[in-house]
């Protein structure tokens, strides 16, 4: 059993990440699935306009890891994803400092202008 609930938690504010009702709706949905998925959201305003970070975490259970995953989007916009990336760690290897190092990698800082 996972010891430590609040790692995740406490990383994700750490970076200015909040779950709020409104990601209820990316959580995963189904007889066996519902609550595998958890998102975080943080919003950025730049020049080129409002930026998204939905930052989510899910566990394949097949394959004993836990998923993170990083969509930066601009919702004003057509086509305004900027990042759709994932990394994940074995559950064994579960602790603060393999999330914290998995997520500086994957979070990287918004630029205030996107290609």
């Amino acid at each position: 059993m996972l010891v430590g609930g609040g790692i995740i938690k406490s990383a994700m504010q750490k970076r200015g990440f909040k779950h709020r009702r409104t990601e209820d709706q990316f959580s995963i949905r189904g007889e066996y699935a519902r609550n595998l998925q958890y998102v975080y959201s943080k919003e950025y305003q730049t020049s080129g306009g409002l930026v998204v970070d939905l930052a989510y975490f899910s566990v394949d259970i097949l394959g004993e890891k836990l998923v993170m995953g990083l969509y930066r989007e601009n919702p004003t916009i057509e086509n305004g994803i900027y990042v759709n990336a994932s990394r994940s760690i074995d559950l064994q290897k579960f602790d603060a400092d393999s999330i914290n190092r998995e997520l500086d990698r994957l979070i990287t800082p918004v630029r205030d202008r996107f290609k």
